[in-house]
């Protein structure tokens, strides 16, 4: 079995980094393959970078599945704001599952309520909207936001480890019973700074690739997939 993971970002260590993330979750079983996004921003971080790497997005897909015959039996979405999720699950016939919305869905099993930690002040707003459109507004306690662009935690991560960790810890003191800690660039983090939260934190690639795998294996998917084909 073939797990499609894309990444809408332009920025090909991303998904480098999420590909070693992704195989740490991946079944024995199955083979990742990746397509980045050919145009658009490096990091999503706006509206306008969502837009343009919707179609990035959904034309790195359509590049992948002609390189490969067997197609794929499911596609994980690399980005942390979803992009591309809903285009491709209406053009695809495996199961297509977004950083956030596992990270969100899983969040709610794990516990009551939930925090996000995320890469920016001013990505708080999207990360809201997001949220609310996943339907999971009610078991939010919080956003807390770094300081920081995402780039700058890509290039050197540890250097804000205290601020993500701090940033947890505020969620905890406002009822939060786990914490996603949201971004590509923040993927992995989760294991190194765990010691110092005491709530579980969720990783999205970690979430988003045992959901995927797992929704593979259900009948309404395999009734159809046959290899994913865009319509």
């Amino acid at each position: 079995m073939r797990l499609l993971l894309v990444n809408a970002n332009t920025s090909r260590s991303i998904t480098d980094t999420l590909a070693a993330e992704a195989r740490l979750s991946l079944p024995a079983d199955w083979q990742l393959s990746t397509a980045t996004g050919a145009f658009g921003a490096a990091v999503i971080q706006t509206r306008r970078d969502c837009a343009i790497a919707e179609h990035a997005c959904i034309e790195a897909v359509e590049a992948n599945l002609a390189e490969h015959a067997e197609g794929c039996d499911a596609v994980v979405v690399g980005v942390s704001l979803d992009t591309g999720l809903w285009a491709l699950r209406e053009t695809l016939k495996v199961p297509v599952v977004g950083l956030l919305e596992a990270s969100l869905l899983t969040a709610c099993m794990v516990g009551g309520r939930y925090g996000l930690v995320v890469v920016g002040p001013q990505t708080v707003p999207l990360y809201r909207e997001l949220v609310e459109r996943h339907g999971l507004a009610a078991r939010l306690a919080g956003i807390e936001a770094i300081a920081a662009d995402a780039p700058a935690v890509q290039a050197a991560p540890e250097q804000f480890e205290l601020s993500l960790v701090e940033a947890c810890n505020r969620l905890v003191e406002g009822g939060a019973e786990c914490v996603i800690l949201v971004g590509a660039v923040v993927a992995g983090l989760h294991r190194r700074l765990q010691a110092r939260v005491s709530v579980p934190l969720l990783d999205g690639m970690a979430c988003a690739v045992t959901q995927a795998c797992g929704l593979a294996r259900l009948p309404l998917f395999r009734a159809e997939a046959d290899g994913a084909r865009l319509t």
